[in-house]
């Protein structure tokens, strides 16, 4: 099993594989100083595998635990398990025995938060000889940090003379472009807006009507009703600061207690900044009410995609993991700091002398 890394890359990342004590796996550790992928990540790992089976069909050389271990930074799986399963390839006729190997491999993936990549029935196999159907064998997942930079899975490379595809799997920053406004349907006056809508009447549909009348009889219908309903519905406006916990009472108290403040720093009143002082506290107590709320509805609603994201909120905020050495600042430093510990240079090779130790030449 090999790996292949550009030279450019290297000058850019630290990449530092990593064998394990089980056979067939190889992972690539790839670090840098700043932020990877531009979020709060300063490390990045890829396992690649390449599980066999043996004696017992049940068991396979490479086992779930170590194909999908727990980390705080992202993890990208992949490469050949010989596993066959319905999640990956479901219009497969599946034996016992496929169905019992690849059980467990899958039940930890999910027990892990981890998503599989590769669309349902896309084939990643192709025999060159013989009538067997093409199959998906190269399978690929994401922890929860990484599944957000994953942008795209895809296997249309050219063949490369192996019965297996290349695949090209792209990473890239989360987008950080706002979100468009959605309606809050659940701080709707379903009241009023019940009885507007029973009071709303369609257009009479053109007689004989052509199919372009007919559209644009059903638009100018659906458009009137659009417009009824984002009349009468609150709309939010979500931003890089919204928070999920806050609600209109917040906003309430929030404005009461900025008022207090302006009013006590203006007049200078005891009364006035003991009064801003009771708003802040309530302000603050019904801040912390509603984050412990928010947390409760959390963790009632996980499931267990999402049981990492709430262990990783109860962690709190990971130290950073970036290996630190001395006399290296940059990757390219770090690069052959661990080239000259790992791989030391030899000393010069100095020939022997013509003459041995203790005899003279003759005269």
């Amino acid at each position: 099993m090999a790996a292949y890394v550009y030279m450019s890359f290297l000058s850019n990342y630290t990449v530092l594989p990593r064998f394990r004590e089980v056979d067939d796996v190889l992972a690539l550790d790839i670090s840098s100083s700043e932020s990877l992928f531009g979020i709060n990540f300063h490390s990045f790992r890829i396992i690649n595998a390449y599980s066999t089976n043996t004696t017992n069909h049940r068991v396979h050389s490479v086992s779930p635990e170590v194909l999908f271990p727990d980390l705080g930074f992202p993890l990208l799986v992949l490469r050949d398990l010989n596993i066959h399963y319905p999640l990956s390839d479901p219009l497969r006729h599946f034996s016992h025995q496929e169905i019992s190997s690849s059980t467990p491999y899958f039940e930890k993936a999910a027990e892990s938060g981890f998503a599989l990549l590769n669309p349902p029935g896309e084939y990643t196999r192709f025999l060159l000889v013989g009538k067997a159907r093409p199959s998906v064998i190269d399978l690929a997942f994401a922890n929860p940090p990484l599944l957000p930079l994953v942008k795209s899975w895809e296997a249309s490379l050219l063949l490369t003379g192996s019965d297996q595809v290349p695949i090209t799997i792209t990473l890239a920053a989360p987008s950080l472009n706002q979100k468009p406004p959605c309606p809050r349907w659940a701080d709707t006056d379903w009241e009023t807006l019940d009885q507007i809508i029973k009071g709303f009447k369609v257009l009479a549909a053109p007689s004989c009507p052509t199919p372009p009348q007919l559209d644009e009889w059903m638009s100018e219908s659906l458009n009137r009703l659009t417009s009824l309903l984002k009349e009468h519905r609150p709309v939010s406006r979500p931003s890089h600061h919204s928070k999920p916990w806050w609600t209109p009472h917040l906003t309430v108290l929030r404005r009461e207690y900025h008022k207090a403040a302006r009013a006590a720093r203006k007049h200078d009143n005891p009364h006035m900044r003991e009064v801003a002082g009771t708003s802040k506290a309530g302000y603050f107590k019904a801040i912390k009410a509603a984050k412990n709320k928010h947390w409760s509805s959390f963790l009632l609603a996980a499931t267990p995609q999402t049981r990492w994201t709430a262990k990783r909120f109860a962690d709190g905020r990971a130290q950073p993991r970036f290996p630190s050495l001395p006399g290296a600042e940059t990757p390219q430093q770090m690069n052959n700091v661990r080239l000259d510990h790992f791989f030391p240079a030899k000393e010069p090779f100095s020939p022997p002398p013509r003459l041995r130790p203790n005899r003279t030449a003759p005269p």
